[in-house]
């Protein structure tokens, strides 16, 4: 059976690896999964296939007897929000997040309005093998109507967020893509005074590359610094995740994102739980012991730290690349939720971001990457393992390789034919040596298994 889903989702080069027709098949497949009935919420990003796609989704969501609820143009969070809004009982999110523009991708969301588990991206992928999908008779075809879907979500958003206290001045980067809608709109209403960057949509994203990594912030950072702006916000091609630049124009670690707004979301909590991956900066382990907390460590990617929360609990969750999930609010990242607590936590104190920034432990991050076909990943693993066995390991999710200075994760790519190596230490030197050696034994273990 071949493999359709990686991380989150089914992605794809639009039109060429993800066709109209795969999407049409995985909607359809979904519909069948379901039962050939029920109400499916289908949103989409600005890229320029998005609307391609989507009407490929909602043709075999029809054609499988499904009615559809079609929110348009929406961040991720809005897709995850309308689904409990509109009592809904799946979701179709079309976006390839962080991916450059020619990307896209179909993430399936359940009643919840949380990503589905890797057990039912499973059966899914059995639907599409074997071609067991079941189109509904010409006389229960589904419909499909338009709705809103943005407006309640910003009014539940405003709800739960007080208006900013102080004058505070905010640079919003949305890369052209689905943030544009509303990061800018909630932050004004929320009493700041924001300059935006970057926010005409363009499916295109001509501003900068969706992922809001520090060497696609230089503009934002410097728009922070000249116009004397209290904080910078960056999101992704979704806005599911949100990467922050301080007043000086230093741009914080998703690590560090995600670890300040956990300081201030669970503060007063009696014994927080975070949950968070193996790949996520020690940091949040400081975090926790300030906080009297625990902290839980999964496999990377959103739907691990969705299905742990279901079986176990916790308060919040993260990853390093500056995705949070607020499980009190929905069970998904929410990049926009992620800004307005930032505003909030400034409001509340005559603190610079800066100055909440200089609070946490310093460590030092090394991330390389090299290619490695996705058939040889087993073997890279194993031989990994034999090299490394002097060490303490952790196997969640690749090898996580602890020593007494630091840590190192060899992970392969759930999207893409990669082999992705994390070190993080104290000092940056070492960090550095970390990811060295682990480029060092992966690539020879890359030689081993050809």
């Amino acid at each position: 059976m071949s493999k359709l889903f990686g991380t989150f989702g089914v992605r794809g080069i639009s039109n060429l690896e993800l066709t109209p027709k795969l999407a049409f098949e995985l909607s359809l497949a979904l519909a069948t999964y379901l039962r050939n009935k029920g109400t499916i919420v289908v949103g989409y990003d600005n890229r320029t296939s998005s609307e391609m796609l989507e009407q490929a989704v909602t043709a075999g969501l029809v054609g499988g007897g499904c009615n559809v609820i079609r929110v348009g143009l929406v961040p991720t969070s809005v897709l995850s929000f309308a689904i409990k809004n509109f009592q809904c009982d799946a979701g179709v999110m079309i976006t390839a997040s962080h991916n450059p523009p020619e990307y896209n991708g179909v993430k399936f969301w359940g009643s919840s309005g949380a990503g589905f588990q890797r057990a039912e991206e499973r059966k899914i992928e059995r639907i599409i093998s074997k071609r067991a999908w079941r189109r509904a008779p010409w006389n229960r075809v589904g419909k499909a109507r338009q709705m809103d879907a943005l407006a309640p979500y910003m009014r539940a958003v405003l709800a739960a967020i007080p208006r900013v206290k102080l004058e505070l001045k905010v640079v919003v980067d949305c890369a052209n893509a689905a943030g544009s809608v509303a990061t800018p709109s909630l932050l004004t209403r929320l009493g700041c005074k924001v300059v935006s960057l970057n926010c005409q949509l363009d499916g295109a994203f001509p501003g900068r590359l969706a992922e809001p990594s520090p060497e696609n912030l230089k503009e934002l950072a410097q728009t922070v610094v000249a116009c004397g702006a209290d904080l910078g916000i960056a999101h992704d091609g979704d806005a599911d995740r949100t990467i922050i630049v301080d007043e000086t124009g230093k741009v914080l670690t998703g690590d560090r994102v995600f670890a300040l707004i956990a300081l201030h979301h669970l503060r007063g909590r009696k014994r927080p739980k975070i949950v968070t991956t193996v790949a996520t900066s020690s940091v949040l382990d400081d975090v926790t012991e300030k906080l009297g907390g625990d902290v839980a460590r999964t496999r990377v990617g959103e739907p691990e730290i969705i299905e742990y929360f279901r079986r176990r609990g916790g308060d919040i969750g993260g990853e390093e690349n500056g995705g949070i999930i607020f499980f009190d609010w929905l069970p998904c990242r929410d990049g926009i939720l992620t800004a307005a607590k930032l505003v909030e936590m400034l409001s509340r104190s005559a603190m610079k971001i800066s100055e909440f920034d200089a609070t946490l432990p310093r460590y030092h991050q090394s991330k390389q990457r090299v290619r490695c076909p996705d058939e040889l990943k087993p073997k890279v693993l194993k031989a990994l393992e034999r090299r490394f066995k002097r060490y303490k390991l952790d196997r969640t999710d690749g090898l996580r390789v602890v020593t007494d200075d630091g840590w190192l994760l060899l992970r392969p790519s759930g999207t893409e034919p990669i082999f992705r190596c994390f070190a993080e230490a104290r000092d940056e030197k070492r960090a550095k040596e970390l990811a060295d050696l682990g480029m060092k034994e992966l690539k020879a273990s890359i030689r081993v298994a050809k």
